[in-house]
């Protein structure tokens, strides 16, 4: 397992969309050969807001992931500043959880998510495409790439290329976040609308 640090610029744009095109497009993903599965999985994340500038903290695991993840600026964000400290082990982890509660951060649901992530190489780069089922909250595909250095202005055109070929559109900020909002309070389903 590497366990060295990771800082990173995400540069990502997401779409949410029905079962029917999660079927869809888990189906063009995983049969044509230009996009390469290289990660499936089911990851629990616990979430703790830290800020007014809603940087978060997460404590992720599966069998496959132990780590955790800080991210600076609104989900919502094309770029956001991400920190991966990868763990040993889960007891690690457990032992974080019991500094991140006496800290003054705000912890917020946790998720179960079944993500698959495959390469895909669009104008001479090679993008990550992501597509998840967040149980009790929605499908997504997320498409990014993640960089040294803020140079979203090369990458953000070809993220909605990327997703204009798959028919998506991105997501509504306000939308997602109010969704997002009403998750953390309990009144989202699967079915909640879009």
């Amino acid at each position: 397992m590497d366990t060295k640090p990771e800082v990173v610029y995400e540069i990502e744009l997401k779409s949410i969309f029905d079962k029917k095109k999660y079927d869809q497009l888990n189906e063009l993903l995983n049969s044509d050969d230009k996009y390469k599965l290289f990660n499936k999985e089911t990851i629990t994340t616990e979430f703790y807001k830290a800020d007014e500038d809603k940087t978060d903290v997460r404590l992720r695991y599966s069998d496959k992931t132990i780590e955790i993840v800080t991210k600076k600026g609104l989900v919502t964000r094309c770029v956001r500043k991400e920190i991966k400290i990868p763990l040993p082990n889960k007891d690690t982890l457990d032992h974080f959880r019991y500094v991140f509660d006496l800290l003054p951060l705000t912890p917020n649901p946790k998720t179960l998510k079944h993500k698959q992530e495959f390469t895909y190489n669009f104008n001479d780069y090679d993008y990550v495409v992501c597509l998840q089922h967040i149980e009790n909250f929605a499908y997504l595909m997320e498409v990014e790439f993640l960089a040294e250095k803020d140079d979203s202005e090369i990458h953000e055109p070809n993220l909605k290329e990327i997703l204009n070929e798959f028919g998506l559109n991105l997501i509504e900020g306000e939308k997602f976040l109010k969704r997002v909002e009403d998750y953390k309070a309990g009144k989202v389903t699967i079915d909640y609308p879009l």
